[in-house]
């Protein structure tokens, strides 16, 4: 079992590699202090996200004069996936990392967060307790997933269940992720 995860471990970090090498991921000490605002663009989503949600009630749609028929809950997922995009940009930032590939943040993430094998052992001990589940990660691509049938998708395929479940999804994601950020910055 353990040579499983090493080989699965070592697939991962040749991903990394491929897409540092691809110029999609860059490794920039610069990026640290730019962590909080990937985690405030994040929390401006959140609130978006608040908004969306509001427009979908009658009397708002009265007030706004948005016709009845008028439903937020695609861009309820959409707003509510780039939300946890933003999060998760946060946290590689803060590990020096620069993504411009939604796969490779998700790599980065599962192999710096998740696994936390190759963390330097200060900030290992400072995210043990705040530990990184791989719910979280999947929760991520869930979003990512329903995203694109929402952005993409001409027909009525997002539904409010979905736009529920991102709602809530988003919010913990980038709360989890803000708690890791400030056990980091304690150190």
């Amino acid at each position: 079992m353990v040579k499983i995860y090493t080989i699965i471990g070592c697939i991962k970090m040749k991903k990394i590699e491929f897409y540092i090498k691809q110029g999609q991921v860059i490794r920039d000490n610069t990026i640290i202090p730019k962590a909080k605002n990937y985690l405030e663009k994040a929390r401006y989503n959140l609130a978006t996200l608040e908004v969306l949600n509001k427009i979908n009630n009658k009397s708002v749609k009265k007030t706004l004069e948005i016709p009845d028929s008028y439903e937020s809950y695609e861009w309820i997922v959409i707003c509510g996936y780039y939300a946890m995009y933003s999060a998760a940009l946060a946290l590689i930032a803060k590990i020096g990392f620069r993504s411009k590939n939604h796969t490779a943040t998700f790599e980065l993430i599962e192999e710096y967060f998740v696994k936390k094998k190759i963390l330097e052992e200060d900030i290992y001990l400072l995210l043990k307790n705040a530990v990184f589940q791989r719910e979280e990660l999947e929760k991520l691509s869930d979003a990512r997933q329903k995203r694109e049938i929402a952005q993409y998708s001409i027909t009525k395929q997002t539904t409010k269940g979905i736009a529920e479940k991102i709602y809530k999804d988003a919010k913990d994601f980038v709360n989890k992720c803000e708690e890791i950020l400030i056990k980091l910055n304690k150190k």
